[in-house]
Parts: C-alpha cells; structure tokens; sequence
C-alpha cells in the first residue's frame, strides 16, 4: 500500500504544497471580501443597493451636521441664533423701506442716518425683543458702505424700486404695524436662501430637515438594538431552557402583546417626560415579544441538529451551546428583524411625534403637524419632512428585503 502524503498543516506548509502543485494561493483581506460582497449585493438587488443608499446618504446627514452652523457637511445652515437673525434683518428691511418710500433716491448717508438710526422705526416690540440694538447697527452698517438702496432694490423679494427719481415701497407688508421680526421670515417660498422654505415661525425647513434625520435615526437605531438585543436574550433563554421557565416567558410576552402598541406607548408617556430618551425606551419594549417569540422558535429549531449534540456529548453546558452553537447560526434573520425594525421605528417616532406625544427635539413627524394647517397655500412646510421620512423609511424596509434574500437561501435568486 502506497504510503499517503502528508496533508500541510499550516500556512507556509500550504502555500509550499500548492507551489508544487502549480497552484497559487489567492490572498484576500477582509476587507477585500466585504468589497466583493458589497459589489455582489449592489449587482444582485438592486432595489436593495438602491435602499443602502439611501440609509448612507441620511446617516452621512445625521452624522455630519451634529454642531453649530451645520457640522462638517455645513448642510444645516442656519442653526436657531441664525433663523432670528435673519427675521430680524427682514423686519429691518421692511421698516426701512417704509420710512423711505417718497424720498428722493439722491438722499444722502447723513439723511439716512437722520432718517433710520431712530428706535421709534422699528417700534417697541424691537425694544422689547432685544434686538433693537442689532437692528440699528444692521442699518447703519448698509449706509455707511453706501448699499442700502441698492440691498432693498435686489431682495427676493425687492422692498423698494425707483421710480423717476423717487424710492417707492412696494411690500407694504408691514404697512399696519401688527407683524414682528419673526413674522417676516414666515413661509417663505424655496429660494435661493431657504433651499426649502420656512415655516410659521420662520425656521429654515432644510436645516430642520437635516437635523430632525438625527433624531429618527438615532431613536430607530438604540430603540432596535435595545429591542433585539432583550429580545434575543430572552429568546435564547426561553428556548434552551425549556419547560416552566419558557412557559412563563411566554405568558409574559402574551401579555405584552396583548396591549395595543398606541395605548402601551401611551401608558409609558403618561408616567415619563418628553424626551428622546422615553420614546426610545417605549419603542424598545414594543420589540422585546416578537423579535423574541423568533429566537425562540429558530433556538427550538437547531437545538436538536446534530452540531448540538455533538457540543452536548463533550460537555458543554447549555449557556456555551447557546451563546457559540445557537447564536451565530440565527444572526442571518437577526440582521434581517434589525434592518426591518428601524424603518418601523422611525416611522412609529415620527406619529407619536406628529400626535404631539414624542420629544421635544426637532422631528419630521411634528413638522408635518405644523405644516397641516399651511398645506394649501405652502405646501412645502410639510412636504418635505414628508419626503425626507418616506424616503429613510423606504431605504430601510427594501435594505431588510434585499437582506432577507440574501440570507435565506430558499429566497436566494428568486428575485
């Protein structure tokens, strides 16, 4: 009998082999792999690589404007010191040209500073605001560079045109003297300035957009983790223990269930405060029963596969089967229910939000309840918080999809 070769054992015995077999060994990094799967993903789902997208594209957001002035991405603008700034140079701007509108364009900087530089221009609410002072050194700023007329001629829109000769008002906005420095910046149009708007009060819809993707994201994503990781603890126990102590888990989990999610949300809101940090928590418990009841049916399902056994027969407890046997074969669906519970998550954030029930941050969901009353005449106030929502939401559910695909190997090529 031939006498067999010897088979390498390690990594330079392997590579001097396939040498001499005419072969090379292929070295890959992880980090290779992870890219050539990432390519494999985006060519095979498309509708999925199309959802991943759109889940980097608003964490990239989330992410990069945290900060004043609109983080590193400086995509969030105008922060809320800004937004009042801006009111109270629009207020300015149309006190000015009231007090303009007849005068002669030759007027020169010392009648306009005879003219401006008067506290009774802007009024008590001015004074009463504190920003009087801001108001005045803003006016006095554009005489003494000599572009005033020409600032308040090329406004979007213009406060004064003129004409033969002579400087006309043509916003008689504030003609009554009922509005206020903030009044002014409301719901306004996109433009140039306000790539999105404003609102009622006057806020730039872009950066409250920008910075309301930070907190569903962050409430999606601690809510779901904190949900499915309960809920696969709770699972594994339940499942690898068995007897009493599953069937007491599952009566509790019954009875969570048995609460319908609104009127358990609001149990929970009624004895915590408004904050990101209850409505995280609230959600999280909505998790805990069905990622749960999974586990335990997946736990149920390979504790009897002969890997498991054979861990049993050399004398593993149960806690090493569970945690280095069960765990990793159901981390496949876990990735799944994570991916699918954040887009629901979200989504729930933003109604409890929109029911005056969620935090008291920035959220897309109190911006669409804002904007209901204004959808008609201005329709952005709403729309594109609306959009912004729809399109996280939308990105996470078909990412889960495509995942779902993916994992499950029955699925795999069916779509």
């Amino acid at each position: 009998m031939s006498e067999q070769p010897q088979q390498p054992q390690t990594a330079a015995e392997l590579e001097e082999f396939a040498m001499q077999q005419g072969l090379r060994l292929e070295e890959r990094s992880t980090l290779s792999m992870l890219g050539s799967a990432l390519v494999s993903f985006m060519r095979t789902k498309p509708l999925g690589a199309g959802g991943l997208i759109l889940v980097v594209i608003w964490s990239v957001i989330a992410v990069g404007t945290v900060g004043s002035g609109g983080g590193w991405l400086g995509l969030g603008r105008y922060d809320s010191q800004d937004v009042f700034k801006i009111a109270n140079a629009n207020f300015a701007d149309d006190k000015v040209a009231n007090v303009l509108d007849g005068e002669s364009a030759d007027i020169s900087n010392a009648e306009l500073k005879e003219l401006l530089l008067v506290p009774e221009v802007y009024g008590d609410l001015a004074r009463e605001s504190g920003v009087l002072d801001d108001m005045l050194a803003y006016v006095e700023g554009l005489i003494e560079s000599g572009t005033l007329l020409t600032h308040l001629e090329t406004l979007d829109p213009a406060q004064i045109e003129i004409r033969g000769g002579t400087i006309v008002d043509v916003d008689d906005l504030l003609a009554t003297g009922t509005n206020t420095p903030l009044t002014t910046a409301s719901l306004q149009g996109p433009s140039g300035k306000h790539w999105f708007g404003t609102d009622r009060a006057g806020h730039d819809l872009f950066s409250r957009v920008t910075e309301g993707a930070r907190l569903s994201l962050y409430i999606g994503f601690f809510a779901t983790l904190i949900g499915v990781v309960a809920g696969t603890a709770i699972g594994l126990i339940a499942g690898g223990l068995g007897g009493n102590i599953d069937l007491a888990i599952n009566r509790l989990m019954d009875s969570i269930q048995a609460f319908p999610p609104i009127v358990l949300l609001l149990l929970l809101r009624s004895v915590t405060e408004p904050s990101a940090l209850w409505v995280t928590l609230a959600l999280s418990a909505l998790a805990v029963a069905p990622v749960q009841r999974i586990v335990r049916g997946a736990v149920i399902a390979l504790r009897e596969m002969p890997f498991v056994e054979a861990a049993r027969t050399l004398g593993a407890t149960n806690a090493r089967i569970m945690l280095m046997h069960i765990l990793p074969n159901i981390v496949a669906p876990l990735i799944v229910i994570f991916s699918i519970t954040i887009g629901a998550f979200i989504l729930a954030e933003a109604a409890l939000s929109f029911l005056g029930l969620g935090t008291l941050d920035v959220s897309w969901g109190k911006m669409i309840a804002d904007g209901r009353q204004f959808i008609v005449q201005s329709p952005w106030t709403s729309l594109f918080a609306g959009l912004a929502l729809t399109s996280l939401v939308f990105g996470f559910n078909v990412l889960g999809d495509a995942l779902r695909d993916v994992f499950d190997p029955r699925l795999r090529g069916s779509r």
